[in-house]
């Protein structure tokens, strides 16, 4: 193809992506567009009852019940018949059972890996695994018996190193006990 009419080409194509451009943004920008918008605001703020509750309670999905086995297990977790070394299995069973029902490992920090285990993360998910209310939760994160949050550290998409900082509250600590799955 000519040098000189590729160059008509790319000028062409050039003026119709900015006749495009124009078109949209006045569009947007329309009088009539802003006018239907600030109406459609000014009902809903003074009408919010004009806005179904079917409607509203369809879109939210209600959350599902906890297995009452995982209820059992969550309860266990941090309790005075156990060892520090059972309640990381237990929070090894929890990631095991997300791993198994999402298909890999939570993923983020300990308050993401909570919001995920709880339902919170993502109120559409279909499935909660640990109750949101339980005595090991502070602060949004699952904590040790010794009050500390956990720390986790993926090592696969199906490995997740769980470590509790130990009785000196400071991670990375020779009191440190750590369990790999």
């Amino acid at each position: 193809m000519p040098k000189r009419l590729s160059s008509y080409i790319l000028a062409i194509l050039l003026l119709a992506l900015l006749a495009v451009t124009y078109y949209l943004t006045r569009a947007v920008n329309s009088p009539e567009l802003q006018k239907a918008i600030e109406k459609k605001k000014e009902q809903m703020n003074s009408n919010p009852a004009a806005v179904p509750v079917s409607s509203v309670s369809s879109q939210i999905p209600s959350p599902a019940p906890i297995d009452p086995a995982n209820m059992e297990k969550a309860g266990r977790l941090n309790s005075a018949e156990t060892t520090v070394t059972d309640d990381l299995h237990v929070v090894h069973d929890f990631v095991e059972l997300y791993r198994r029902a999402f298909g890999g490992n939570p993923v983020g920090l300990n308050e993401d890996i909570t919001a995920a285990l709880t339902g919170t993360a993502n109120p559409a998910q279909r499935g909660r695994l640990f109750p949101q209310n339980s005595p090991a939760i502070r602060n949004g994160q699952l904590v040790d018996r010794w009050g500390t949050p956990f720390w986790f550290h993926p090592e696969s998409g199906t490995r997740m190193e769980v470590r509790s900082a130990g009785p000196d509250k400071e991670l990375f600590t020779p009191d440190d006990v750590i369990l790999v799955q």
